[in-house]
């Protein structure tokens, strides 16, 4: 019992540190777009629905036996868990069931610090390792193929079919990403000058997510105006959303509280309202940010129309600290502790 308590207590802290490590460094409060610098998403009148679960991992089973689950990505054969607690990350079937677990602590070929994302493109599942500041690239089935050397603070990453590997992150203050292309880094996805920020830019947390759609656009959504910002293959930016006014109202009101709580902008490096951007299979965005009763929304980018992804009444409390995988039919969530589940999602109108 003691030691099951122990672990227990030890996993939650861990939750905290990662969650936390926003209150660092020194940075400047959170500042708001300039009105007119982009149109808005707007609210939906649909919503997508959370069924009952249908199937289930227990956090307790000793094939998973997950000491954290920092991020869930969904392949063809099944699924992938990232667990920074145990450095490794675990291959399941669709329905949960374990098939291998590949990686340990370390900084040799296959290992880890702290895998933080997931993404895929055709049969490569590439890992951002936020601790060695590197990205790995695995097989579908989870063989080791080779990895690139990043630099700076790093955050999030795309893989492009043209463009390679992409990392949101500090290395190039005016850019959004670098790109890694053969061991070289170059920045890509220059800052619109509305939302540059004055002072020690390249000191900050990057909090910043990017994604890429079947067309080749490259999307961030920018952590601090929460806007999405899109990019062609040379760089140019092709577009400037912002989230629906009212959520974003929120969130920019709700990350000054948290910043004032915990001692001011000279102590809060930054507040993350964003945890997730995902492109789904019809060229639609999945944008992770828990917004009342809202697990996030789906952003279409041609009708600039924001449909609710709503939590399931009851489980408000657990789903909001979860982490998710969303395909616009399915809903992965899972903690330590509660273990991984998945449901269907249906839209209602």
């Amino acid at each position: 019992m003691n030691h099951n308590a122990n672990r227990a207590r030890e996993r939650r802290l861990f939750a905290v540190w990662a969650s936390l490590l926003v209150a660092m460094e020194a940075c400047e409060p959170p500042s708001r777009a300039r009105e007119g610098s982009g149109t808005y998403f707007t609210l939906g009148t649909s919503a997508y629905q959370i069924g009952p679960a249908t199937a289930w991992l227990p956090g307790e089973d000793e094939s998973a036996s997950f000491g954290s689950v920092i991020a869930i990505l969904g392949t063809d054969s099944g699924y992938v868990v990232a667990d920074g607690w145990n450095q490794e990350l675990a291959f399941l079937d669709p329905t949960l069931r374990p098939l291998r677990k590949v990686g340990r602590r370390g900084e040799g070929p296959g290992e880890y610090q702290f895998p933080r994302r997931l993404v895929r493109q055709g049969e490569t599942v590439a890992v951002l390792d936020e601790g060695l500041v590197r990205v790995s690239e695995l097989t579908s089935t989870g063989d080791f193929v080779r990895s690139h050397q990043a630099s700076g603070l790093v955050h999030d990453l795309a893989m492009h079919p043209d463009l390679g590997v992409l990392v949101t992150g500090n290395a190039f203050p005016d850019h959004y990403l670098v790109r890694v292309t053969d061991g070289e880094l170059s920045g890509f996805a220059l800052v619109p000058e509305a939302f540059r920020t004055d002072g020690a830019t390249s000191l900050q947390l990057p909090n910043n997510l990017v994604t890429v759609t079947p067309d080749g656009l490259v999307h961030v959504l920018d952590g601090r105006q929460l806007a999405l910002v899109s990019y062609d293959q040379t760089g140019e930016q092709t577009g400037l959303v912002l989230l629906p006014r009212e959520v974003r109202t929120r969130q920019l009101d709700e990350a000054a509280r948290i910043t004032e709580a915990f001692g001011g902008p000279q102590t809060v490096l930054a507040v993350q309202s964003v945890t997730e951007l995902r492109t789904l299979a019809d060229g639609r965005l999945f944008v992770r940010v828990t917004d009342e009763a809202n697990l996030g929304f789906v952003l279409d980018l041609h009708t600039f129309e924001a449909t609710p992804v709503a939590m399931p009444r009851g489980e408000e409390e657990w789903m909001r600290s979860a982490t998710t995988f969303f395909d616009g039919s399915l809903l992965v969530a899972g903690t330590a502790d509660r273990g991984l589940t998945i449901a269907e999602a249906r839209l209602v109108r």
